[in-house]
This record gives C-alpha cells, sequence and structure tokens, in this order.
C-alpha cells in the first residue's frame, strides 16, 4: 500500500475510533450513578463493569495506537489538524444519536473546525528542516 492510501486509511480510522469511542463512553457514563466518596469502589465495579464503557476504551486505545502509527511517516503539525474532523462528526453524533442541543455557535465552530481540516490535508504529510536552510523547510 502507498503511504497516500496508508494515509487515508489511518486518517478514517482515527476518526472513526475516536468518534465512536467518546460516543460509547458518553453513553456508558450517563448509564453510571453519580460518583460519591460514601461508597467510593461502587463507581470503578460500575464503571468495568459496562459494556458500553469497555467498548469505548478499546476504541479509544485502537485510536491511540493508530495516531501514534501516524506520526512514523508524518509531522504533529499535520496528524492533529487534519484528524480534528473526530470533532465534526463527534457534534453530529451528539446530536443525533444523543439528542444534544447544539446551538448554532457550536455549529459555526464546526465549520471553522472543517475548514481547517480541509486546509491542512492540502499540505504536505512531513517537512524536512535542514540546517542549511536557517530552519526553514
Amino acid at each position: 500500500m502507498d503511504l497516500k492510501h496508508q494515509n487515508r486509511l489511518f486518517i478514517v480510522l482515527v476518526v472513526a475510533s475516536n468518534t465512536v469511542g467518546n460516543l460509547l463512553l458518553a453513553i456508558g457514563l450517563a448509564r453510571l450513578p453519580d460518583f460519591s466518596l460514601d461508597a467510593p469502589l461502587r463507581y470503578p465495579e460500575a464503571f468495568l463493569s459496562s459494556g458500553w464503557i469497555l467498548g469505548g476504551i478499546a476504541l479509544m486505545t485502537l485510536w491511540m495506537l493508530a495516531q501514534l502509527s501516524m506520526y512514523t511517516w508524518a509531522d504533529l503539525t499535520y496528524v492533529l489538524p487534519v484528524t480534528a474532523s473526530a470533532y465534526i462528526f463527534t457534534a453530529i453524533l451528539g446530536r443525533l444519536v444523543l439528542h444534544e442541543a447544539v446551538s448554532p455557535l457550536r455549529w459555526v465552530g464546526v465549520v471553522i473546525i472543517s475548514l481547517g481540516v480541509l486546509l491542512v490535508a492540502e499540505t504536505p504529510l512531513q517537512t524536512q528542516i535542514s540546517p542549511e536552510s536557517g530552519g526553514q523547510p
């Protein structure tokens, strides 16, 4: 697989695992009892017995491994902005699945993030800084 296709695959993997993982965590945590210092062990027990939370943890682990893998071929300044599209899908899923009220100002923020993702996606994956260039790529 060439780097262009590998990069696209990992962007999808990072964004999907982050978005769905956070969604599962939100669903699972909403179903837990309120945290109480009176019975601190009851909370971790409920936490670890929730399939929603365990699924979310598994997907967030996949997200972290996929994102770390991307750093082996792409700059930090490319990876983080281009995978920020997870925020877009999180807002959409929050509205559609969790029935959260997303204010117009938040939607404006989502549009701004989308534009930033598109801009960064058009840049090179990696830059090299040579000592001769005085720190310029």
